[in-house]
C-alpha cells in the first residue's frame, strides 16, 4: 500500500480525480511514483488495460502533467496537474532519466486499491530541460484552466503537437490489488476490493465507508423488513435519526463481467435503467417504512428507525456524467417522488456523497450541538432545495464558510 503525505491526502480527497508525480523511497531506492486519483469507474478501465498516455507541456512557466484514459474507444477522460513542489519535479527528473517509473490507483475516497510498474522511456531530454527551467509553489487549478483547456483540448483529438510530450503507459492488466480493512462502528469488518467480481457489494462498501461515522451506532447495511412470507431487503444503506432517515441505494455498472470494455454511450442507457429502478425500490422502501414493518439487521437485531418525518432517498451512480438526460429528473420529479412519499429525491455519484459526508463533518465541528448526523440531514435539505432552483437533481455542490455563515453553492 502506498501511504500519501498529509499533503497529498488532504487534496486528494479534496479533488474528485487528478493526478500527481512524487520521488520516494521503494524497493531498491528512491523512484518515480505516479499516484493517480479518480472514479473506481474509471480505475476499473485502468486495470483491464485500457490505453493510457502521460504527458507534459509547459504553460506560463510552469510544468503541466496530464494522464490521458482511453475508457471511450479512442478517446478518453483526461486528468491533470500542475507541478507544485519540489518532490513532484525529483519524481520526473528520475523519470526523464530513464529511473523505473511505479503507478498506485487510489479511489475516490483517497484509498490506494492497486500499483504497478509503468514502461520506462529511454532519457528525455526535453523533460529534463523543462524540469529544471520551470517555477514551482501553490497554483489556483481553478484560474489557471481557462489557460490549460486549449493544451488539453489537443492532447485530446491526437493533435501532432510539439508542445506536447507524450508517453504510451497503458494497456497493462496485470495490476496488483491493495486490499483495504475498515472495522465499522457495528464491529464488523468492511473490504474495499477494486477486483472484486461482486462489484456492487463493492459500490455499497464504499458507501458504508464514507457514511459510517455520522452517527455512534454507524449505518444499517442491507437491512431487512419482516413480511409474512419472510424477509427481504429494506435498502442497501440505512442511517436514521430523531429528525428522519436517510435511505441509500447504490446501483453499480459491471465492467469485469463484460466481454469487452464497454464505451460511455453503452454506459449511459445502463445508468438510466439503473436509476428509474432505484428510485422505484426506494418508494417502495419508504412506503414500508410508514407502514410499521419491522426492521432488521442481516443477524435479526430490530433496529430503531424514525418513520413519520420527511426521508432522504438517495440514489448512488458511479458517475453523474454519465447521466443521459439531467432533465428527465427536474421538478416535476422532484415533486411527484415528493407526493409519492413525503421524502427527498437525490441523486448522487461517490465523489458528491464524499463532499456532502465532509461538509456534515465540518458543520458539526463548528457547532456545539450539532452532530455529525443532524448536518448531514441539514445539507442534504440545502441540496434539496439547491436541486429544486436548478431543476435538475444532477448538480455538485462545495460549502463555504464566509464571516461563519454557511452557504452552498
Amino acid at each position: 500500500m502506498h501511504l500519501l503525505s498529509s499533503h497529498n491526502r488532504s487534496e486528494f480527497l479534496a479533488c474528485p480525480q487528478l493526478i500527481r508525480f512524487d520521488y520516494v523511497e521503494g524497493r531498491d531506492g528512491f523512484e518515480p511514483t505516479l499516484l493517480i486519483k479518480s472514479s473506481t469507474l474509471l480505475l476499473k478501465y485502468v486495470v483491464l488495460g485500457a490505453p493510457m498516455q502521460l504527458g507534459f507541456a509547459k504553460c506560463e512557466g510552469r510544468l503541466l502533467c496530464a494522464l490521458k484514459v482511453c475508457d471511450d474507444g479512442d478517446n478518453g477522460g483526461i486528468l491533470w496537474s500542475v507541478v507544485e513542489r519540489e518532490e513532484e519535479l525529483n519524481g520526473i527528473r528520475g523519470l526523464a532519466t530513464g529511473e523505473p517509473l511505479v503507478g498506485f490507483l487510489f479511489n475516490e475516497l483517497a484509498v490506494n486499491v492497486a500499483w504497478n510498474d509503468l514502461p520506462t522511456p529511454h532519457a528525455l531530454n526535453r523533460l529534463s530541460m523543462w524540469a529544471d527551467s520551470v517555477a514551482l509553489g501553490r497554483v489556483d487549478h481553478s484560474a489557471i484552466k481557462v489557460t490549460i483547456e486549449p493544451l488539453l483540448d489537443r492532447l485530446h483529438r491526437h493533435a501532432d503537437d510539439h508542445d506536447w510530450l507524450v508517453l504510451e503507459i497503458g494497456s497493462r492488466s496485470d495490476w496488483k490489488a491493495v486490499q483495504n480493512y475498515f472495522i465499522t462502528a457495528g464491529a464488523w469488518s468492511s473490504l474495499i476490493d477494486l477486483f472484486d467480481a461482486d462489484e456492487g457489494n463493492q459500490q455499497e462498501q464504499l458507501g458504508v465507508w464514507l457514511t459510517d461515522n455520522l452517527q455512534p451506532s454507524g449505518v444499517y447495511h442491507s437491512p431487512k423488513i419482516s413480511k409474512a412470507s419472510g424477509t427481504r431487503e429494506l435498502t442497501d444503506i440505512l442511517l436514521s435519526h430523531a429528525f428522519g432517515s436517510v435511505l441509500i441505494e447504490s446501483k453499480t455498472l459491471s465492467i469485469f463481467a463484460r466481454e469487452k470494455l464497454p464505451d460511455r454511450a453503452k454506459l449511459k442507457r445502463d445508468v438510466s435503467t439503473h436509476i428509474g429502478k432505484a428510485f422505484a425500490q426506494l418508494r417502495g422502501a419508504i412506503r414500508a417504512l410508514k407502514s410499521g414493518l419491522l426492521v432488521t439487521s442481516p443477524k435479526g437485531d430490530t433496529l430503531s428507525v424514525e418513520r413519520e418525518k420527511p426521508a432522504h432517498a438517495i440514489v448512488v451512480i458511479p458517475d453523474l456524467k454519465l447521466v443521459e438526460d439531467p432533465a428527465a429528473y427536474g421538478i416535476d420529479f422532484m415533486r411527484d417522488f415528493m407526493g409519492a412519499t413525503g421524502g427527498f429525491a437525490h441523486l448522487l455519484d461517490l465523489s458528491e456523497l464524499l463532499r456532502i459526508v465532509q461538509a456534515a463533518e465540518m458543520i458539526a465541528a463548528r457547532g456545539e450541538m450539532i452532530t455529525p448526523m443532524m448536518a448531514f440531514d441539514y445539507y442534504l435539505m440545502q441540496r434539496a432545495e439547491t436541486a429544486a432552483d436548478a431543476g435538475t437533481l444532477c448538480i455538485e455542490m462545495l460549502l463555504h464558510f464566509v464571516d461563519d455563515e454557511t452557504t452552498a453553492g
